[in-house]
């Protein structure tokens, strides 16, 4: 007979224990809408966090008038202006190009070098095993950052840099979160970073996907016991790596 006690020998980390965190998003507005409250509230207990954007975001429009390289302008503005609204003054742009295959490899190297010259507590990453994510750009930066946390502490492992180990990877968009930050006093300011990226979100899309955020944010307050909240799968290093426990944790 099994025992399930074995599954929480390895403890899940406490987030919000953490004093430094990259914020990787695949597009300029990702950050935003899934960990924004979650950056505004670490900004005010005064830690440190920084957003690692990994595509340009130049073909997210319907707009046929509009060139990819105007976009791409576009919401590197609107995700700096956005990301001050959070208390964001960090942010770092890998200028992939948006919805080309990116290098798996190239991008987990990219990671590793990050990873190893901030020295942060914790990596943010969207869940690479959402199911039905149909989005590949989304699906290869959670893997290859969830490669990279595993990877950047061994020293012959793509040698350059000081070797770093994180305490924490959290994957935002998750199916399964474990793990729920009260965002309740920062509600009003996520919504207003998330209407910064106007060339994403028209006026009616917008109150249609706040309307959304709202429904989800109470539904993981339940869980946490708060009015609203943000929800991931915080989990170790140890967790990555042929654990067969993780997936219920």
């Amino acid at each position: 007979m099994t025992n399930k006690k074995v599954k929480y020998l390895i403890p899940i980390p406490k987030i919000e224990e953490g004093h430094k965190f990259l914020i990787v998003q695949p597009h300029p507005d990702d950050a935003d809408i899934y960990a924004g409250g979650f950056a505004a509230s670490m900004i005010e207990k005064g830690k440190e966090v920084v957003y690692v954007t990994v595509t340009d975001g130049a073909m997210g429009t319907t707009d046929r008038t509009l060139k990819p390289v105007e976009l791409a302008t576009i919401r590197r503005s609107e995700a700096e202006t956005s990301a001050k609204t959070l208390g964001v003054n960090r942010l770092i742009f890998l200028g992939y190009p948006d919805a080309d295959a990116i290098t798996h490899k190239e991008l987990r190297r990219d990671f590793i070098g990050l990873i190893r010259q901030e020295k942060p507590d914790g990596i943010l990453l969207p869940d690479p095993w959402l199911p039905y994510e149909a989005h590949t750009g989304h699906v290869i930066v959670g893997l290859a950052g969830a490669e990279a946390a595993l990877f950047s502490p061994l020293p012959h492992f793509e040698p350059k840099g000081e070797p770093h180990e994180l305490k924490l990877v959290a994957f935002y968009t998750s199916h399964k979160p474990n793990t729920f930050v009260d965002i309740t006093p920062f509600w009003e300011k996520k919504l207003k970073a998330i209407s910064m990226h106007k060339s994403q979100f028209s006026p009616d899309l917008f109150k249609l996907f706040s309307i959304y955020l709202e429904v989800m944010s109470r539904e993981w307050g339940e869980d946490g016991g708060f009015e609203k909240a943000e929800a991931f799968k915080v989990l170790t290093l140890y967790h990555l790596h042929g654990n067969v426990d993780t997936w219920e944790l």
